[in-house]
Order: C-alpha cells, then structure tokens, then sequence
C-alpha cells in the first residue's frame, strides 16, 4: 500500500478507546525520572521533576480564555460556572489522530451538553482561520460543538495552556471545574463513564491519574513484549500471547491481534472460528466484528473461503452500525464485503460515496492518491468483475 494513502487512511480509523488507553495522562508517566547512580544524572532528574511540578496540570487554576476568535458556538466566558464541566480539546484539521477524535467528543457533546458539558475544540498551531472555519462547516452536524481559533503560534493561549503545561502534541484535552484543572490528557481517555463521574462529583483527579498511569505503565511492558514478535515476523508467538497474557486476554486488542495473525498465516480457518467468538462477546460485547474481522478482508485474494467469512460479516452491519464517515478503510473494507455477497451495485455505490468523503479532504497528505485508488477499484468492478486488494 502506498505509504501517504496509508497515513491518510490510518489516521482516520483511530479507536478512541485504544488511544485512550495508550495515550491518556502521559505526562504522569514522564514525571518519574530515570534511575542513575551518577550524582550529576540524579540531580538534573530532580530538576526537571521540579520543573515538571510548576507546569499547569491537575489541580491548577485554569487560565481565562484570551486571544481567541469563536468559529462556533456561544463565547464561553468564564470557566468556573457552578453546574458546569468544560473540556478544551486542543486539536487542527492536518493533525490525523485529532480528526479521528472528533466523533467521540461530538458523542459526548450531544448526550451530556443539556447537563452541563461545554466542549470547546480549540483549533491551535493552526496558520489562518479560513483553514479552521472551512473545515468546520464541512463537517457540520459531525463537529456540533463549539470551536474556538487560538491565533496560531505565539498567541495568548498559546503562552498560556500550551507552553504553561508543556504540551508539544495534539490531540490534549484540559477538563476544568469550577475554575481548577481536574484532567490532563488524550481526549480518548474521555469515556463516557469518566464524564459522568466528573460532573456527579465523585471524580478523584489524582485517583485517576494514578490508575491511568499504572495503565499506562502495563501496556508500555506489553509493548517491549510484543514488538520484537512483530519484528520477527514471529505471528504463531503472537497469537499465543494473545490468547494467554493477562493485559490482554479477553479484550478488544486480543481479537484484534488474532484476526492480524490469522490473516499473515493465510489461516480463514481460524479467523472464522475467531468471528463467531468475538460476535458471541468473548472479547467484550461492544467489539464490532465488522472491523476486527473486515478489516482483515482488505488485502486478502478472494477465495470460497473469504467469501464465507463476508457472508457472516454482511448482515453485521446492521446490528453493528455503517462505518463512520471519517472510517476510510472501514468503507472500502464495507464495499468489498458488499462485492462478495454479490451486492455488486450497492459495492459501487459504497466507494462513490467514499470519494466523495474524502474530497472534502482536498490537499491533505494521501487523499489523491487515495481517491486514485478508490477509481481504479471501480474501473476494476465495471471492467473485469474484480474487486482487486488494497495494497
């Protein structure tokens, strides 16, 4: 697969949960200095934990909002407003992870906004406006909260949040109550479960902190496990550790490995019995199959067995939801699965609708090449009856 059509896709297929779980409260874990017996080193990481202590975090006042422009939304004036819980989530439109968030605080904002939620998506580092307000009412009902525009590099809330806390990425969202900084962190740790507990109140900031850096922390040791079996090319390791490691046994990121491993060893077999498991709520009962089997269905040649598999996923789709707009790949992998059940009309249908998706992307990294892609496709349908692999 071409490499920029790669980051465009994957860029846009983010699982919230899964960044959240990565990601979220980092800077806890970059608190913890490195152990040295030098007394140089020692001292230094004292120093920069000193300085890590002064950044504004959890548990700080809340800088006013300053220097901004309202693209969308009511002005927020204030951010201490009794009854009120405020998340101002740093994002910009080139910025792949930040786009594929916006589903999830779009979510959010419409169940809990008539309770109390403010979200504020502040566009930053960000050179013009007419960027932010384009990308905007683009995406319409999809972004319904409010946004706000920083000024660019250099501005107030620049100097203020970004600098102030130390932030050098985006996606960073800031949750303020009562005029105090309670989270830090990627907004996909956000779920719907912390939200309601910070606005009933029972929310402990430096609890969750804790917990969120022990997961972190976990999944970091997981990772130094993992990686070299991936290097390796080591796939029958990796679905042993899938099935009996203790971070990860019974999750969504088990499935998720054992479909990739299933699919490297060319084993339909297998991932058939996996589909029937993850649908039967082995690994959670919210893991959709369409996306941790599909997704498997993109790159493989079409034979009696795949079109077995895109049987049972087909119907999935309508207990399971369509694809997300933003889901490239999970709409090709949709219109492919569409071809195999001989929906072919529909299939052509799927990949129009998914240009045209992705043209409101116009100049981002890949989005050509993509869209190339996506009409070579159905050049393919109308000309030969095939539906090639993406690669």
């Amino acid at each position: 697969m071409n490499s920029k059509i790669k980051l465009l896709a994957l860029t846009c297929i983010t699982s919230v949960t899964m960044i959240g779980a990565a990601d979220a409260q980092e800077q806890d874990v970059k608190k913890t200095p490195m152990v040295d017996k030098e007394p140089a080193a020692e001292q230094k990481a004292m120093a920069e934990e000193k300085e890590m202590a002064k950044l504004l975090g959890v548990g700080s006042d809340a800088p006013a909002l300053e220097g901004i422009t309202w693209v969308q939304g009511d002005e927020v004036k204030t951010l201490n407003e009794k009854g009120k819980l405020y998340i101002i989530e740093c994002w910009a439109s080139w910025c792949g992870p930040c786009v594929a968030v916006i589903p999830h605080l779009n979510e959010l904002h419409k169940k809990h906004a008539e309770k109390g939620l403010v979200i504020i998506g502040m566009n930053v580092w960000e050179e013009g406006i007419e960027k932010t307000q384009a990308f905007v009412e683009a995406k319409g009902e999809e972004m319904s909260y409010r946004v706000a525009y920083s000024g660019a590099k250099d501005g107030s809330f620049e100097t203020s949040w970004l600098e102030a806390s130390g932030t050098q990425g985006i996606p960073q969202a800031f949750v303020v109550k009562d005029g105090k900084i309670i989270y830090k962190g990627h907004p996909g740790g956000l779920s719907e479960e912390t939200i309601e507990s910070m606005m009933a109140g029972g929310f402990d900031p430096e609890e969750f902190a804790k917990s969120q850096a022990a997961e972190q922390k976990a999944r970091q040791v997981f990772s130094e496990k993992i990686r070299p079996l991936f290097k390796a090319g080591d796939w029958k390791a990796i679905k042993e550790i899938a099935m009996t490691d203790e971070y990860i046994k019974g999750k969504p990121d088990a499935a998720g490995l054992l479909s990739q491993a299933n699919q490297q060893l060319g084993d339909w077999d297998a991932q058939a019995s996996l589909l029937k498991e993850v649908v039967a709520g082995k690994y959670g009962e919210d893991t959709p199959a369409t996306a941790i089997i599909g997704y498997s269905l993109m790159n493989a040649e079409i034979n009696d067995k795949i079109i077995a598999i895109a049987k049972e996923i087909e119907p999935l789709y309508a207990t399971e939801g369509e694809p997300k707009a933003e889901d490239f790949l999970g709409r090709f992998v949709q219109s492919r699965v569409f071809f195999m059940v001989d929906k072919k009309e529909e299939s052509k249908k799927k990949l129009q609708e998914l240009i045209a998706e992705v043209k409101k992307l116009e100049g981002a990294q890949g989005a050509d090449q993509f869209i190339k892609k996506v009409e070579e496709t159905i050049k393919s349908i109308n000309d030969e009856d095939k539906f090639p692999p993406f690669r």
